[in-house]
């Protein structure tokens, strides 16, 4: 497995893009997921752009904190970059890392949701923690993760974790697809595929292998 930072210039205004990407074939046709290169590219056509390999990690974690270094305030504030978010595994650490007032602004707008969210709720609801909420809300949601061979496994939220780490299976790329409804196609996990299939109220002590 490659694990590589790229970068993608548009020959017609110098404009670029740099993007992570964990592949077996270093000159596969991947020309990024951001919105901004997409939509330059479906303008412009991928013959007028060019790719090329400016850094390499050894390891997912290491990608992830390779892009966090090189896609920083400069790329994302640059007007010749597409690049219109921090790289790195947390969108919000870059944001505080790079850009405070912005994060403050980001932190400020969940909290008047949260206040929506849970006006109204009693005394006693809030001493509790939310009945436990976080913990709670993970037990109540059910995936259902089909891998490349076909096997199924029924977890809910907090079991998830625990599987990938079992199974040696990348948690973050597997969640990310929960509402996508679509098969993963590059990487270590190409052909799984991981669906929301419900929200009950049930504690599921052990994950079910069909």
């Amino acid at each position: 497995m490659h694990y590589i930072i790229y970068k993608i210039t548009n020959q017609i205004n110098s404009k670029y893009y740099i993007g992570r990407h964990a592949t077996k074939n270093v000159n596969d046709s991947y020309m990024g997921s951001g919105t901004g290169i997409k939509n330059a590219i479906a303008k412009y056509g991928v013959k007028n752009f060019t790719k090329e390999i400016i850094a390499k990690a050894d390891s997912t974690d290491a990608l992830w904190d390779l892009e966090l270094e090189i896609v920083n305030e400069e790329v994302v504030k640059d007007r010749m970059s597409y690049n219109n978010a921090y790289g790195g595994k947390h969108y919000l650490h870059g944001l505080k890392q790079y850009d405070y007032d912005a994060f403050i602004e980001h932190q400020r707008k969940a909290g008047q949701q949260y206040a929506k969210n849970f006006a109204g709720k009693s005394k006693e609801w809030h001493q509790k923690g939310g009945s436990k909420s976080s913990r709670m809300r993970s037990e109540q949601y059910t995936y259902r993760i089909t891998t490349s061979e076909g096997e199924e496994y029924i977890v809910n939220g907090l079991k998830f974790k625990e599987i990938c780490k079992e199974k040696d299976w990348n948690y973050n790329t597997l969640h990310w697809k929960t509402s996508m409804g679509k098969y993963i196609k590059r990487g270590k996990l190409k052909g799984f595929l991981v669906e929301q299939i419900n929200t009950y109220k049930v504690a599921v002590c052990e994950y079910m292998k069909y």
